[in-house]
């Protein structure tokens, strides 16, 4: 397995998001890297959206982000509808993107099955780079909850950092970047800090200074070991206090639509 090539500010570059603030996981590689980034959804709301606008503006890299803005709420109604033509829409999207930016590298997140938006994001640019055989495709990890704790009372999760024993790149931020990324999390992501406060808050200055990249693997993960079905198990237990009539489900809802692509 070849790993991916992250020391030359010169080649083309594509980050593609689920959600905004996904940046802030690898803000220190969009410093110095200065990528194309496209965010496919609202993340809920246009707070997300304004945080992450004013976040790059402050890095003098606003000008480099495209907001496509797709409402997350219309996304999970056709991911438990089984209707693919929203994320057909987007596959389209984004390969306009990338035909017309002609990157060599796209990253994105890798699926960890904490949230199913997260996760079609691969499969979504798997898709539109299909007929692009000189794009390299590496992924990112965002967060995945460790199954053991699952499901206990206390949740515990591995944040920005893929499972043991996986290959991977280390991207080593500098004093300086790192101090505008540590500022990044306090000034600009605040939504995100009132979701994941506790989780965020508990990544040390060393943790954030090391930035892990791994090439795309033609498998997608299976519940067990290394991860845990959160958004499954968060979802039936919604269900089952009424707050939710509908879950999407991993085998269900996520893979179909993922091989369909």
């Amino acid at each position: 397995m070849t790993l991916p090539t992250l020391d030359d500010p010169a080649l083309p570059r594509l980050v593609v998001t689920g959600h905004p603030n996904h940046e802030l996981a690898i803000l220190g590689l969009v410093q110095r890297l200065r990528p194309r980034l496209l965010f496919l959804t609202d993340g809920g709301g246009a707070e997300r959206v304004e945080e992450s606008r004013r976040c790059l503006a402050s890095l003098g890299l606003l000008d480099r982000a495209r907001f496509l803005g797709w409402p997350e709420k219309r996304l999970y109604r056709a991911l438990l509808d089984r209707d693919r033509g929203p994320f057909d829409e987007i596959v389209a999207q984004v390969r306009a993107e990338i035909a017309a930016l002609s990157p060599r590298q796209v990253l994105c997140e890798s699926i960890e099955l904490y949230n199913p938006l997260h996760d079609v994001t691969l499969p979504i640019v798997r898709a539109a780079a299909r007929e692009f055989s000189e794009i390299e495709v590496v992924e990112f990890p965002l967060i995945a909850q460790i199954p053991a704790q699952v499901p206990a009372r206390e949740e515990r999760y591995r944040v920005q950092r893929p499972p043991e024993g996986r290959p991977g790149v280390s991207f080593r931020l500098t004093a300086e970047e790192l101090g505008k990324k540590v500022r990044a999390r306090q000034d600009h992501y605040r939504s995100l800090r009132r979701q994941l406060g506790s989780v965020l808050d508990g990544l040390g200055p060393e943790h954030m200074a090391q930035e892990i990249f791994a090439p795309t693997r033609p498998a997608y993960p299976e519940p067990g070991e290394d991860y845990a079905l959160r958004y499954e198990w968060r979802g039936r237990s919604l269900q089952e206090r009424g707050e939710v009539a509908e879950v999407i489900t991993y085998r269900g809802h996520f893979l179909p639509l993922a091989a369909a692509l």
